[in-house]
């Protein structure tokens, strides 16, 4: 009898099936357990995609509209927190960086991603996000959840014309615009064996490009004719009205030139500078210069012009012109971050005058930074400093491109001033 309940005890499996089965719903609750936690942590990323999406979008908004890059950067983290990330009432911006932090989110101003030469509203947001489940499989209470999202701001004009005749060119240059637009107010033409190389070719009038003209602004799918003006993006810009104001300063002097080499100051109140053969100007430090009358530099393989870091401001006519050698001519305009003595970050030249001026040589002018001459007709060959990467912008009342010409918008360093996009391209676009 004693043998048969053992018997029977050991055949009994029931135990088993309850350990078993112990298991498999302990297996299974931690699984179901998993399972709410990702899906939990899908919709917090969500939301904060979103948010992160929307706000990088008004921040390139901002930038269409002509704010600031710090106004741009607080646009778009007050539309990221109103959607859902999670902010303070102290933002902190750095002018250098041009980055914006404020608790969970933090506002880039960056290069574009489709086009380097495009202005971009970065924003990523990172949110500590309380466990639902955790404590069943790590002894962690939290997990940081992030998610970034870039908006790209469609191709800005590097060559502006507010009136006169507009932009035209003939003959056989190559004028490169890189990833950027040509935008006249009035007329754009084209004519002769000119190379036209841009993004978009806008007019407030009429484009003529003629049948000899080759390159990629000759293609009729990125031109728009009849289009709105675009207001001069500087005429209330305190910085530049200012420095322009000071330029008619007095008195006046004449700087001395020894050893062949004329040397100027910042801050300093000169009249006309006239440079001529084989002398030097030197502005010899970062800061802001002002000349009262003329710039005119009429050199030779001998000239040497150089500036860096520099604004110059003046009451009259710009000429840089002649036959210099290669990298002769070096002016730069300074950055935020190096900014000095009165130097504007981004513009290295500017003047009221409605006298004409004329930048150009045997070789094209490098120059970094903004050339700003609203009232004047400008006959103009230049190239960035830095290659065809870097930032060069040219704005006039008309403009005569004479010889080979390259022309860039890369300039978040230089916190210039967007003004305009192209109407054949999206205006506004998540890159990331």
């Amino acid at each position: 009898m004693v043998g048969n309940t053992h018997v029977k005890f050991g055949r009994d499996r029931r135990g088993v099936v309850s350990l078993v089965a112990a298991l498999a719903s302990i297996a299974l609750l931690t699984t179901s357990a998993v399972g709410i936690e990702v899906a939990h942590w899908s919709e917090v990323t969500g939301v904060l995609q979103r948010a992160a999406d929307m706000g990088s979008l008004a921040g390139v908004a901002g930038l269409a509209k002509n704010d600031t890059t710090e106004q741009a950067a607080n646009e778009a983290a007050t539309i990221a927190e109103i959607n859902g990330a999670v902010g303070t009432t102290s933002r902190n911006w750095n002018p250098t960086t041009l980055v914006l932090t404020d608790n969970q989110v933090t506002v880039s101003v960056v290069n574009g991603i489709r086009n380097p030469s495009d202005p971009a509203i970065k924003v990523a947001i990172v949110q500590p996000t309380p466990m639902l489940f955790g404590h069943l499989i790590t002894s962690s209470t939290s997990i940081s959840l992030g998610t970034v999202a870039v908006a790209e701001l469609g191709p800005q004009p590097c060559v502006l014309t507010l009136g006169g005749k507009g932009i035209r060119a003939s003959g056989g240059p190559v004028i490169d615009l890189n990833g950027c637009s040509a935008y006249s107010n009035s007329n754009i033409s084209m004519t002769g064996s000119v190379t036209f190389n841009t993004s978009a070719v806008d007019a407030g009038g009429n484009i003529s490009i003629g049948s000899n003209v080759s390159g990629t602004g000759t293609n009729p799918a990125i031109q728009a004719s009849g289009l709105p003006s675009i207001a001069d993006p500087y005429a209330g810009d305190s910085a530049v009205q200012s420095a322009l104001s000071a330029a008619a300063c007095q008195p006046a002097i004449t700087p001395p030139v020894s050893n062949g080499t004329m040397t100027l100051y910042p801050n300093t109140c000169y009249g006309s500078i006239s440079v001529s053969g084989s002398e030097v100007l030197a502005f010899s430090q970062p800061g802001l210069y002002l000349i009262n009358g003329n710039l005119n530099v009429s050199g030779n393989s001998g000239t040497t012009v150089s500036g860096s870091g520099i604004t110059i401001a003046t009451t009259g006519s710009v000429s840089i012109t002649g036959n210099f050698n290669n990298n002769a001519v070096t002016l730069t305009a300074a950055s935020v971050g190096t900014a000095q003595n009165g130097a504007i970050p981004g513009v290295l030249l500017a003047t009221d005058s409605s006298l004409g001026s004329s930048i150009g040589g045997g070789v094209p002018i490098p120059f970094t930074g903004l050339i700003y001459m609203p009232n004047a007709n400008v006959s103009f060959a230049g190239t960035p400093t830095s290659g065809s990467t870097g930032c060069a912008k040219l704005i006039a009342n008309s403009v005569t491109i004479v010889g080979n010409s390259t022309l860039a918008t890369a300039c978040s360093s230089y916190q210039l001033s967007t003004f305009g996009n192209s109407v054949n391209t999206n205006l506004l676009e998540l890159v990331q």
